[in-house]
């Protein structure tokens, strides 16, 4: 079994992965960013999707229903959603400053180390 140290307290890694994905949908409010629809149930839904090399990190992942998720697929977020009568320029930006918080954040490592 894997643990990770979470300040001064040992997680399993179950616990890790739940916390990890509450504080994503905590952050966007359980709601979708393709539609916009507040769901009790969500997915998360890979930005970037692992096929096209994106990876399962915080800023790579937004809550997304799971009709939304299976209609994107694999498919370049952007170039997919703006296809569809869900585009909304509002969600679209917290997208986009979504993603710019990971550039943000890994800029700052960098600087860092």
């Amino acid at each position: 079994m894997e643990h990770q140290i979470d300040e001064t307290e040992l997680l399993s890694k179950k616990i890790t992965k739940a916390k990890f994905r509450k504080s994503i949908i905590e952050e966007w409010g359980s709601c979708c960013y393709v539609c916009g629809n507040h769901f009790d149930k969500i997915t998360l839904d890979h930005i970037v999707p692992k096929k096209a090399g994106g990876h399962t990190t915080r800023f790579n992942l937004a809550t997304c229903c799971s009709l939304c998720n299976r209609r994107k697929g694999h498919q370049p977020v952007f170039e997919w959603w703006s296809q569809t009568e869900m585009w909304d320029l509002a969600r679209v930006i917290r997208l986009i400053s979504w993603l710019r918080r990971a550039h943000t954040f890994h800029t700052s490592d960098d600087k860092t180390q």
